[in-house]
C-alpha cells in the first residue's frame, strides 16, 4: 500500500483531542500532549536513530508551513543531514 501525503486538514486539526502523534504523510505529524497542547513534529531516522524534530506549535504554525519545513528536512535527511543540527 502506498503511502499518502496530505491526511490532515484545518478541521481535523481542531477536532482531534486525543493525545498521541497524527500522521500528516512524509514524516510530518501533529503530536497532541496529555493537556491537549499541538504541535507540529518532524519525525525521521538518520543513521540508525530515530529522531523528533519540533516545527511549532498549532498556535503560530499553519499546516501549510509545518508541510514546507517538513519538506525541507526531508531533502536535508536524504542528503544524510540531521536537520536538528
Amino acid at each position: 500500500m502506498a503511502r499518502s501525503l496530505f491526511r490532515l486538514n484545518q478541521r481535523t486539526i481542531r477536532s482531534l483531542a486525543a493525545p498521541g502523534y497524527h500522521a500528516d504523510g512524509g514524516g510530518l505529524y501533529l503530536q497532541i500532549t496529555k493537556a491537549g497542547g499541538k504541535s507540529f513534529i518532524f519525525r525521521f531516522t538518520l543513521r540508525g536513530r530515530t529522531r523528533d524534530h519540533g516545527l511549532g506549535p498549532c498556535s503560530s504554525v499553519s499546516l501549510a508551513e509545518a508541510r514546507a519545513k517538513a519538506a525541507d528536512c526531508r531533502v536535508l535527511t536524504v542528503r544524510g543531514i540531521d536537520p536538528i543540527e
